[in-house]
């Protein structure tokens, strides 16, 4: 039977996603989007939610807890975020709904992976670059790629700057070990610049496309 401790470490992950899917579908209007437009481009995207899933992740017990608490974040971020938007605003996304149902269907796998950098394995220092990967090819995208998403001004271009710098930051500082962070890092920068060379030249198909489907 599992402990007290143990069902609330399992639905705390859940809470979160609630909260934040809720914050996310609330600032999803003209009149803030407009505005402050990093806010869209933050909450519309794969970086932040994979910031939080990873940070849950390295930070569970076991592996297996691991990979149960980030598919919980991930249906309580979707039940919030998409139960608004059909029951309030009578609006059914298909296509969106697809893709993150199946982004969170994989979700236990990645955080059984991402938590493998407890061990003492070099290949964990790989699976650990991933999220810094996204963050950094996500952001490139965002601000200089103008087929993608455009920003209107420095200043918003500047804010998403800070945001991804905040993610690199924040799930670093949860990476046991200096030398763990370091090789991540390292690792994260080199693959995000593969990627992006590889996405610009029209060598591979760009899967931050997915989200405007």
């Amino acid at each position: 039977m599992l402990k007290k401790s143990n069902v609330y470490s399992l639905f705390l992950p859940f809470i979160i996603g609630i909260v934040l899917g809720i914050i996310a579908k609330l600032i999803d209007v003209a009149y803030i989007t407009s505005e402050i437009p990093v806010f869209d481009d933050m909450m519309g995207r794969f970086g932040i939610w994979v910031w939080a899933a990873a940070i849950i992740s390295i930070l569970s017990k076991t592996a297996l807890f691991a990979a149960v608490r980030s598919f919980m974040f991930f249906v309580g971020m979707l039940s919030a975020y998409y139960g608004y938007t059909v029951l309030f605003l009578n609006f059914f996304p298909k296509s969106q709904i697809i893709l993150w149902c199946g982004i969170t269907i994989i979700t236990p796998l990645c955080g059984f992976m991402i938590w493998q950098i407890h061990r003492e394995y070099h290949y964990a220092n790989f699976i650990s670059s991933l999220p810094f990967m996204i963050f950094f090819t996500e952001w490139y995208l965002t601000v200089f790629t103008g087929r993608y998403w455009n920003f209107s001004s420095a200043k918003d271009k500047l804010l998403l700057g800070i945001a991804y710098l905040c993610f690199t930051f924040s799930l670093l500082a949860v990476i046991p070990t200096n030398k763990k962070r370091l090789f991540s890092l390292l690792y994260g920068i080199l693959e995000s610049i593969i990627l992006i060379l590889l996405i610009t030249t029209g060598i591979i198909f760009n899967p931050y496309d997915l989200l405007n489907i």
